[in-house]
């Protein structure tokens, strides 16, 4: 291993030995917000729905009540019981009598539901201008567009995902991610998971749709996510909140394997291969 690459390695362990590590999901900390109108919750409705997608792992943060988005042609999919409460004042009519500085209102509820429940709407009309400032990286859009047609992986939209029984790659709308580090840390993990293709690296069988147990998946996660640190180092848009979230998700899921030490040695050397391949084609 070359000394770029040990340096990341190192990097990870350093992080990875602090107690209070917190990983977070890079696309739902941008503010949770309503498709159509396209404006941001506030206050408890903020924090209800932000609570929602962490627990639901959402991949978008935009919300729409079951009118609006069945006005706006979409469909919802196994949304029942996934309705979130957003609360709203609605004003009163005044009384002949009534002081005109104190308006009389009522607070009301309706229920909103992410658009990752809802399928057919043309997001490209709806959906209101990115609230985050996401620039592209020359080096990282190369090595994405290039391993993709030369491996023909298809690319799609969606929550953060390879898919090996269909060798398809998903990935939400780039202006949902919180930096543009955090998105091609992102996109760089799904590459790696999907080296492990039988047609690639092998290290799943093609029809594959889950792993048989925890610590396989474990040890699957830790390849991917390695393989992204590297692969960002390569590209230069890492930074320290990047390495650190990738430490973190990789102290998680190292909770499930038996033996940390040697899995994390198994991983490292699979993320190399890994890195080799998205890099280089298999040829170096």
């Amino acid at each position: 291993m070359n000394k770029t690459n040990q340096k990341i390695i190192d990097t990870l362990q350093v992080y990875m030995s602090e107690t209070k590590l917190i990983w977070h999901n890079p696309c739902i900390m941008v503010p949770q917000s309503n498709l159509i109108s396209g404006k941001g919750y506030k206050g408890i409705n903020q924090f209800i729905t932000s609570l929602v997608s962490m627990g639901e792992h959402y991949s978008s943060p935009y919300w729409a009540t079951y009118k609006q988005i069945s006005e706006a042609g979409g469909t919802l999919e196994n949304a029942k019981g996934k309705g979130v409460p957003i609360l709203f004042y609605r004003n009163l009519p005044s009384k002949e009598h009534d002081d005109e500085s104190k308006k009389r209102f009522t607070v009301n509820h309706s229920f909103v539901f992410n658009l990752d429940l809802v399928t057919g709407l043309n997001l490209e009309k709806l959906q209101s201008a990115a609230t985050n400032n996401i620039e592209t990286n020359a080096n990282a859009e190369s090595l994405i567009q290039n391993y993709l047609a030369h491996e023909k992986i298809n690319l799609r939209a969606g929550k953060p995902a390879y898919v090996p029984s269909i060798d398809t790659v998903q990935m939400p709308d780039r202006n949902l991610f919180t930096s543009t580090d955090e998105l091609y840390s992102t996109f760089f993990h799904e590459l790696g998971h999907s080296t492990g293709h039988s047609r690639r690296l092998n290290r799943f069988s093609e029809t594959q749709t889950k792993l048989e147990s925890k610590e396989d998946y474990s040890k699957e996660e830790l390849v991917a996510e390695i393989t992204s640190a590297l692969l960002c180092h390569n590209c230069d848009v890492d930074s320290e909140a990047s390495i650190k979230n990738s430490a973190a998700y990789i102290q998680g899921w190292s909770t499930y394997i038996k033996n940390e030490a040697d899995a994390f040695l198994w991983a490292v050397s699979q993320a190399y291969n890994a890195k080799d391949f998205i890099l280089f084609g298999g040829e170096k």
